[in-house]
């Protein structure tokens, strides 16, 4: 899963933007390791044949390793870090 830099300032719109981008990039790197993995899997199945089940296995392995560490992780949105000190808007509210 892509980390977020919880030191990131919310108000550098260059920085926020900038990990938004890196976000999303890591998350399109892991959907396509995914996909690569897959068609190498295929690939074997077809090459091998019958014996596919033995000669492909540590394929099938990466791949469920793959998906079970995705799972729950998916595509999730980018959220920015919590800050130290929150401005109260119900203050503002009432004048």
């Amino acid at each position: 899963m892509p980390e977020i830099d919880q030191g990131l300032n919310v108000y550098d719109q260059v920085g926020v933007m900038k990990a938004k981008g890196d976000y999303a990039k890591e998350q399109l790197v892991r959907t396509q390791e995914i996909i690569v993995l897959r068609d190498k899997m295929r690939w074997c199945y077809l090459r091998e044949g019958v014996n596919h089940l033995q000669n492909c296995r540590h394929l099938s392995q990466q791949y469920l390793a793959l998906l079970k560490e995705m799972r729950g992780s998916w595509v999730k949105p980018f959220k920015l870090p919590p800050q130290g000190s929150e401005v109260d808007f119900e203050s503002f509210r009432k004048h």
